[in-house]
């Protein structure tokens, strides 16, 4: 995908957020907190995608976050627009094309400039 897709679905995933449930106890680094077996967590793809500490000034709009050497500099789970795992949505592939579809379609009708 390009750099310019990756970074429209940091901006605007299809989804707000994902929601699994634990199926065993697990302890957050760095605290005291267990979650326990059976409960609902809820992860907020907006606040992985706009995470100052991961993509710093997340409101801009930079395509360059996507590059290999970025890339490499960051968790691969803290962009998630559609999921990962055994869990990856199943339309993947077709929102990808849409995304580069819907900006091919924009950007042929619009005088872009850096």
């Amino acid at each position: 995908m390009s750099f310019h897709g990756s970074e429209t679905l940091r901006k605007y995933p299809p989804l707000p957020f994902l929601n699994h449930d634990c199926v065993e106890p697990y302890k957050i680094p760095d605290s005291d907190v267990v979650v326990d077996k059976g409960i609902a967590v809820v992860v907020s793809l907006f606040g992985l995608h706009y995470d100052p500490e991961h993509f710093p000034d997340p409101e801009r709009y930079d395509p360059e976050r996507f590059s290999e050497e970025q890339k490499a500099k960051r968790h691969p789970y803290v962009y998630l627009p559609f999921h990962d795992g055994p869990h990856i949505c199943i339309g993947m592939r077709l929102g990808l094309l849409q995304t580069k579809v819907g900006l091919a379609n924009i950007l042929s009708k619009c005088c872009v400039r850096p």
